[in-house]
């Protein structure tokens, strides 16, 4: 686990509430409708109380010509640091398993990673 960040990954809602909605001049009532989404839910979003899903992210891919893997990137920066500052000491607490063969030794495990 990597505690060398010190300040908390932006949040995609942050991202598209001070850069990107400015910069193109779009609302978020007008985002919604081009999304297909309700108002509320990009109010939540921007406002940081809602998550990127595999579905939200790639709308808003398609809307602002990028890949659903860059916004839940973005996510999953904030859903670790999120855990990490919950559960961090209980995590400092947990053992490894000590066997001949790491886990990133295995093909199967390398996907996922």
């Amino acid at each position: 686990m990597d505690d060398r960040r010190k300040r908390k990954p932006t949040h995609p809602g942050e991202l598209i509430r001070e850069d990107l909605l400015t910069e193109i001049g779009l609302s978020q009532a007008q985002l919604a409708r081009l999304m297909g989404v309700s108002r509320k839910t990009i109010s939540d979003l921007v406002n940081e109380r809602r998550r990127v899903t595999p579905d939200m992210a790639y709308r808003l891919a398609r809307v602002f010509n990028s890949t659903p893997e860059m916004w839940l990137n973005m996510q999953q920066a904030v859903d670790l640091w999120d855990a990490r500052a919950i559960h961090g000491v209980e995590y400092k607490k947990i053992q490894p398993v000590q066997e001949e063969k790491s886990l990133s030794e295995y093909p199967e495990a390398r996907l996922n990673m």
